[in-house]
């Protein structure tokens, strides 16, 4: 995963400090080692020195393989009697102590001595008295981890707390999304019904026009119709007037007595009919 710049200082000060107190404690070691001891058992005590010291276990053993060597974390051995010097360093750790000091082992990588080399007894009085040191601070240091453990103890129940408090403003923005889309769901199937019953109402506006159209051409029909029979009754009528009227004004000096006599009785007729 990426990390940022503070992530790494956070995470190299936690190395260097560890890998600083195991070197002491490394130091510490080969100074109080016996003879006859190796390599494994001086990291063996560094281990349990470093245990008692601060209270955990040192997991940097890795780290500490890479650093050791450098100057800042170079540990600085003492001389022991009989003039065998030990300033070589294996890649495990170990001390290397030989009469001949221009004879390295094949295992080992030579380290220039920054200082001169201290004598046995003063060495162990010195780390008799670091070893003492580190009891009178160590309450003082397993207060300053508690007081280092509750902070970030505190710190991990306020990031748990924004935590959860994000995925409850995130379960919040679900809902109301979701009850913002079953609105907008209801207010479209709401247009929908309204555009469906406007159309509705269009085409029974358009069939109730029709209706009407067809009942006014059926009426302007009938009136038609209506008109042409009286036109055609009042040409009867005029037709038939005009005959009555020829037979009326008919000449009556040619006719016989029995003609006339019908004549008579049709203009009767006529007049009755027309004239009254």
């Amino acid at each position: 995963m990426t990390r940022g710049i503070v992530a790494y200082k956070k995470r190299w000060y936690k190395i260097n400090k560890a890998v600083a107190q195991f070197a002491g404690c490394y130091d510490q070691a080969s100074r109080n080692i016996r003879s006859g001891s190796n390599a494994d058992d001086i990291k063996e005590l560094a281990y349990k020195l470093y245990s008692t010291n601060y209270g955990q276990k040192f997991t940097f053993e890795r780290h500490w393989n890479m650093l050791r060597l450098e100057q800042k974390w170079r540990s600085q051995l003492p001389t022991q009697s009989g003039g065998s010097k030990r300033t070589k360093v294996s890649a495990t750790g170990a001390y290397s102590s030989s009469s001949n000091p221009e004879t390295p082992l094949a295992d080992e990588l030579v380290v220039d001595s920054p200082v001169r080399p201290q004598g046995s007894k003063k060495s162990k009085r010195k780390g008799k008295e670091k070893a003492q040191m580190s009891e009178d601070f160590s309450d003082e240091d397993f207060s300053e981890r508690k007081s280092s453990l509750v902070k970030k103890l505190s710190l991990m129940e306020d990031i748990k707390n924004v935590r959860e408090k994000e995925l409850m403003d995130r379960e919040k923005e679900r809902e109301e999304e979701k009850e913002h889309r079953v609105k907008i769901m209801a207010i479209k199937e709401k247009e929908l019904q309204i555009q469906a019953a406007m159309k509705e109402q269009e085409l029974q506006a358009q069939a109730a026009m029709k209706e009407r159209e067809l009942q006014t051409q059926r009426y302007i029909k009938e009136m038609e119709i209506k008109a042409k029979e009286r036109e055609m009754e009042r040409m009867a009528k005029e037709m038939e007037r005009e005959m009555d009227m020829q037979i009326f004004n008919a000449d009556t000096s040619t006719m016989s007595e029995k003609r006339r006599a019908l004549h008579e009785i049709a203009c009767e007729k006529i007049i009755v009919k027309w004239f009254t």
